[in-house]
């Protein structure tokens, strides 16, 4: 017997595909259905990514807010912003989303990882250098969790 697949699977999956429309569709449905805070603003948060691959920036710039407004400090979506914001050229802003990020989620590698991109645009390598360590040893640290996890016992 065939069971149907679970649908966050199936619009995260065209997302990784870039079938970006389908994504948006999908996402869209999902919020359509009842759902905790948390859920709302990942939901949010990945039809804004879908968007911005729809090059829709001011939908997925609404959809970034709206998951903060669902879950206020929700590091992605505050990363998101930053990138919205770091290549309009704003750096000071970008930099201000990426460390709120890392104030609310100290463990987002990929806050850190934008961060050092924003800090080396403003000049300040040694700062840089010291937020890409950062998201070097949390990602590392990531995986090692998973691969413990996924190892059989």
């Amino acid at each position: 017997m065939f069971r149907k697949k679970d649908p966050i699977a199936c619009a995260l999956t065209s997302l990784d595909r870039r079938d970006f429309a389908g994504a948006e569709r999908a996402f869209c449905e999902l919020l359509d259905r009842p759902g905790t805070a948390v859920q709302r603003a990942f939901l949010l948060n990945k039809r804004g990514v879908a968007r911005i691959g729809l090059e829709r920036r001011e939908l997925a710039r609404a959809d970034f807010a709206d998951a903060l407004e669902a879950l206020p400090g929700y590091a992605p979506a505050l990363t998101n912003l930053g990138n919205l914001l770091l290549e309009d050229g704003d750096l000071p802003g970008a930099i201000a989303r990426y460390e709120r990020a890392i104030a609310n989620d100290r463990e987002y590698h990929v806050a850190h990882l934008n961060l050092a991109v924003a800090y080396k645009r403003q000049g300040r390598i040694a700062d840089s250098v010291r937020a890409l360590r950062d998201a070097q040893r949390l990602e590392r640290a990531s995986l090692s969790t998973f691969w413990r996890r996924a190892r059989p016992r």
